[in-house]
């Protein structure tokens, strides 16, 4: 009765999705001088999400974790997953951006609600950023959330291995050496606006073109960072979600838990990217191996660990459109719809990630168990009826596996499902 209900739901908030969206196009507001000097644009997007889990059941054998741990309704329901307003411009070669994101907790009021926040000028053949921003890091990780192919990110971006690392504040610079060549370069603090000044990443990212073609592309990627953590900063670890927004995590991995006076642990990442689109496919992958320093004791001897992660993702719009790459940002956004009725894109996403020194001996996850690692299958259906509205329902298979407590035991894993389902406008 209970998954009746959740799916009932579920079917009721597409229906009246569907039912209030208009058939047009709008954009946001937009006020420019006659000398075409000073330029503001007021925009926004609002994603309303819902979601209804279907958590595993305990194994009698090992103590309860991840989702066997929900009761029935825990993390079920409808959220408001972004209300952004976003003020743009120029003034005098000088441009701006301000963000805010509205669906805030007690825990992400303003300032700390602020998404981004920087102004910026040319200079040289680039263009030099101050203030706070996405770091130089990773395709998925760069991409817009506008733009996102499935609702969430894989684990190579904030939502695994930069976890809540996601918008920081300092300095970037980024430009396109040559028309297929782009490269970007970020010195940052740990911390989002409200917060202490403290720690410091440091890293870029190079994107090269060996195609570039229209309807064409062939993508390759390299990102490097280092975060070193102080005490009151962000810290360097790697938390990855799994079965959604409102799913469920697991940790792989803190930076200086293993000796809480190791100074200033680090993690060091290193990225890579590839992806190619033809006409209305495209297919993409990221492979990623994070270091943590310090990260776990044996024998009162510090030791550090290592996380891989990686993801295999495709998509492909039944209706014909075309991927649209972006060179500034070096990532992938989304058509307009070609027809009366919309766009309809088809997609789907494996997504690994593990912690390579996990056993029963070295324990950086703190689990005891011989294993530490997380998978999630996704498939995903997109419908935009205009270019400013999307429809997007997904479905998640995740599996959190510990390994075992111990020779002969039961292997320890959480298996999930969950059925995402967002209604999304900007303008």
């Amino acid at each position: 009765m209970r998954y009746y209900l959740k799916s009932s739901g579920s079917i009721f908030l597409i229906y009246l999705s569907i039912t209030t969206c208009y058939a047009t196009d709008f954009g946001g507001l937009k006020l420019k001088s006659v000398d075409g000097k000073v330029e503001f644009a007021l925009n926004g997007r609002g994603h309303f999400d819902v979601h209804s889990l279907y958590p595993d059941s305990a194994n009698a054998n090992n103590p309860a974790f991840g989702s066997q741990l929900l009761s029935s309704n825990d993390r079920d329901g409808f959220n408001w997953r972004r209300t952004y307003a976003t003020l743009t411009g120029k003034i005098y070669g000088v441009n701006f951006k301000f963000e805010n994101d509205f669906a805030i907790n007690a825990t992400t009021e303003f300032p700390h609600s602020l998404r981004e926040a920087w102004v910026s000028a040319k200079l040289g053949p680039g263009q030099l950023t101050i203030g706070q921003f996405k770091p130089y890091r990773g395709l998925e990780e760069i991409t817009s959330s506008n733009e996102l192919t499935l609702m969430e990110r894989p684990s190579t971006s904030s939502t695994g291995i930069y976890n809540g690392r996601q918008f920081l504040t300092g300095f970037g610079y980024r430009s396109l050496i040559r028309d297929n060549i782009g490269l970007g370069v970020h010195v940052m603090s740990l911390a989002h606006f409200g917060q202490p000044v403290e720690g410091i990443s440091y890293g870029g990212r190079a994107v090269w073109l060996p195609i570039d073609q229209a309807g064409h592309i062939l993508h390759l990627g390299l990102s490097l960072s280092r975060d070193t953590t102080d005490k009151h900063s962000i810290s360097a670890k790697i938390v990855d979600v799994y079965g959604g927004r409102q799913g469920i995590s697991q940790h792989l991995g803190t930076a200086g838990a293993g000796d809480a006076s190791s100074g200033s642990p680090s993690q060091s990442t290193i990225s890579t990217e590839l992806a190619y689109s033809i006409n209305s496919l495209t297919l993409q992958a990221e492979y990623a191996l994070a270091k943590l320093d310090h990260t776990h004791s044996v024998n009162q001897e510090i030791r550090d660990s290592t996380i891989q992660a990686f993801y295999l993702q495709g998509s492909w719009f039944v209706t014909g459109e075309q991927a649209v790459y972006k060179k500034d940002r070096g990532a992938f956004g989304k058509p307009k719809p070609t027809r009366g009725w919309g766009a309809l894109e088809l997609a789907g996403r494996y997504d690994f990630a593990e912690n390579l020194q996990q056993s029963r001996i070295d324990d950086p996850c703190r689990t005891s168990t011989s294993k530490c690692q997380v998978q999630v299958i996704t498939f995903g259906v997109n419908w935009y009826p205009t270019a400013n509205i999307r429809f997007m329902l997904n479905y998640y298979i995740s599996e959190a596996m510990l390994g075992t407590l111990g020779l002969g035991v039961t292997p320890h894993k959480d298996h999930l499902s969950t059925l995402s389902f967002r209604t999304q406008i900007n303008f």
